[in-house]
């Protein structure tokens, strides 16, 4: 996990994401819909070959069928404006407080409270993200055994820290969907 591995943050295989969260909760986009999508090298290979894994509280999938934020027929049907730079972003998910999209372009995947009015990179890339969901989930069971407050806390101190290390945006604002869920998961609220 040191460094960045073939352009991306986090090194994880479609193996281990499926030994933690069983092959029906790991999603691979089929190629040709994301070569559609306009996403190339190392994003592309991610999402055909890895995946990303969903679990409550973050529902994601990799990219396929419909899933433009901004469908243009429909946006000017509704009188809406495509936001510019958001204009050819792809939604992943959702996690209790955000709507996760990424940019094909940058490859950086970024969490909105408002339906993109205004929005903040979450991720570098995808490996950050799916491998974040595979560290809070297989991180889990330990939160629910642990001792106390003080024992959860440097559980999740740890993870942060590790995670932080390689891809500092899940953490970088304090608004960030992340810094949230670290802190109900401090709580016992995902587990």
């Amino acid at each position: 996990m040191r460094g960045q591995v073939n352009g991306l943050r986090f090194s994880i295989t479609h193996d281990e994401l499926v030994a933690v969260f069983g092959a029906e909760c790991v999603s691979r986009s089929d190629r040709r819909e994301a070569e559609e999508f306009e996403f190339s090298g190392p994003t592309l290979e991610f999402l055909c070959t890895v995946g990303l894994p969903s679990m409550p509280k973050a529902e994601v999938a990799a990219p396929g069928g419909e899933c433009l934020l901004w469908d243009p027929d429909e946006a000017r049907e509704n009188g809406r404006e495509q936001h510019g730079e958001t204009r050819g972003w792809v939604v992943l998910g959702n996690m209790p407080g955000s709507t996760l999209a990424l940019d094909p372009v940058t490859g950086v995947v970024h969490g909105s409270h408002d339906d993109f009015e205004t929005h903040m990179p979450l991720h570098s890339d995808v490996s950050s993200l799916a491998y974040t969901i595979h560290a809070v989930k297989r991180s889990l069971p330990e939160i629910a055994v642990a001792a106390g407050q003080g024992e959860r806390d440097e559980i999740i101190d740890g993870l942060q820290r590790f995670i932080a290390e390689r891809d500092p945006l899940p953490f970088a604002d304090e608004d960030s969907e992340w810094n949230g869920a670290f802190d109900e998961i401090v709580m016992g609220m995902w587990t």
